[in-house]
């Protein structure tokens, strides 16, 4: 029986695709002079931001380019990031009928504190994991296996959300069975041409209590 269920947050809990995708193309247009396609950019959600600097602008600066990323990010924040419609309300209603909740993100504590608290989720939330407990990030599974000891979950007892790659592969590789949700912008496509398959897919949150 599944008890405990693991929400990645960006794309998943928080609609930040809008200001993510406008953060990184202040940063392109600021260092390289141009601006990237934004599938390019939809392709590192999930990532951290090293990981993405490493990949896409070896050799920058990267200290000086994240101060970049965030003052924008910081400074269109309010107006750009919105709740994923109906997320909120699955989160009660799943902490309503005894389940334990756990969020499993790549995001700063500090910035997902300010989300959480911002959008009222902190209530629903018995365990958080972000980038700065864990070594490892997604697709590693250790943000999920943290995530888990901080639940007191085993991982067959545990289903995990996620609307990337990156948060599939993490969940797979933890032995926890996936649920793609399709609300945000990564396509199913992408992730399975990336050789991840998810367990389940969705397609609103409230679909989800079907799984159950």
């Amino acid at each position: 029986m599944k008890k405990y269920i693991i929400f990645d947050f960006d794309g998943t809990v928080i609609n930040t695709n809008d200001v993510i995708i406008a953060s990184w193309q202040e940063v392109f247009r600021t260092y390289l002079g141009h601006e990237l396609p934004v599938e390019e950019i939809i392709k590192t959600f999930g990532e951290t931001l090293w990981t993405t600097l490493d990949r896409l602008m070896p050799g920058c600066d990267q200290d000086e380019v994240v101060k970049c990323y965030r003052a924008y990010q910081d400074l269109h924040a309010n107006e750009m990031v919105t709740e994923c419609e109906g997320v909120k309300d699955l989160m009660e209603e799943l902490h309503n009928r005894g389940y334990k909740l756990g969020i499993a993100t790549s995001r700063t504590r500090a910035s997902y504190e300010g989300y959480a608290d911002r959008f009222g989720i902190s209530k629903y939330i018995d365990a958080v994991v972000t980038m700065e407990d864990v070594t490892h990030h997604k697709p590693h599974p250790e943000t999920a296996t943290a995530t888990l000891k901080k639940l007191g979950a085993k991982p067959e007892e545990a289903l995990m959300l996620g609307d990337t790659k990156f948060d599939i592969a993490c969940s797979n590789s933890a032995g926890i069975d996936s649920v793609f949700v399709a609300w945000s912008m990564a396509r199913l496509e992408d992730i399975t041409e990336s050789g991840y398959d998810p367990t389940y897919v969705i397609e609103k949150p409230m679909d989800f209590l079907e799984l159950l």
